[in-house]
């Protein structure tokens, strides 16, 4: 009887260790994400094929933008784990991320040490109470050294999908750094595009959203997502 209790209560705390093991596996690594804007002066061509290169700020024939505000309502991430099948976790409320500050972190959450592939990240982009999905504003200078402020409100709510490569991951911490490539927002656009808008205000400024210069709004939205990239990896 007593070495029936011992097996037991031996059986009992090999089963409260492996409880407990998993336990702190599952909670070993911590994933934030990181926002940062890059490229943030594209040149503007009479040329659709020559705009959209990277250029010095100050360019004549050039767009710059000197701010940028990302409103992230929700992102959820979607992986397949080894050994653990399907992996989703969702982070929320991440508003107003300062896109300009430098590998700036917004939410963390918990993850276990493994090998993830089909790294999916979901953004969700809305508007908050007094800011929308995004809002960047910048300088258009014209070909003749003419400068004119922009203001590019996206104001709808948008889902953008991205997609990082497999990773293994050990326990410490990890960043999926989002970037934006500002450039890419004018690729193959042209001079015109901004140069016949309609101006607002004593200084002619560009306001760029749904109800104003809605054309142009439009082929900015259209190219959002072609800005935005994704990397998955160790901090």
């Amino acid at each position: 009887m007593t070495k029936l209790y011992q097996l037991t209560s031996a059986l009992l705390m090999v089963v409260l260790f492996m409880g407990c093991t998993k336990k702190e596996v599952a909670t070993d690594t911590k994933l934030s994400y990181s926002f940062s804007a890059s490229n943030l002066n594209a040149s503007l061509s009479s040329n659709a094929s020559a705009s959209g290169a990277v250029v010095a700020a100050g360019t004549n024939g050039s767009i710059n933008w000197s701010t940028a505000s990302v409103n992230v309502a929700k992102i959820e991430f979607s992986a397949t784990k080894s050994g653990s099948g399907a992996v989703n976790l969702e982070t929320k409320n991440l508003y107003l991320v300062n896109a300009l500050k430098p590998d700036s972190l917004s939410g963390t959450v918990s993850i276990a040490s493994g090998v993830y592939e089909n790294n999916q990240f979901n953004l969700t982009l809305a508007s908050s109470l007094t800011n929308p999905p995004l809002l960047l504003t910048g300088t258009y200078i014209e070909a003749s050294g003419t400068k004119i402020p922009v203001r590019f409100e996206m104001n709808q709510a948008q889902v953008i999908k991205l997609e990082a490569k497999r990773v293994e991951v050990t326990a410490g911490t990890y960043v999926a750094k989002v970037t934006v490539q500002l450039n890419a927002l004018v690729t193959g656009l042209t001079a015109s595009d901004f140069g016949q808008t309609t101006r607002t205000g004593t200084n002619n400024m560009i306001i760029i959203s749904s109800t104003i210069n809605k054309t142009l709004y439009d082929k900015l939205v259209a190219r959002f997502t072609s800005t935005l990239s994704v990397d998955f990896s160790k901090q």
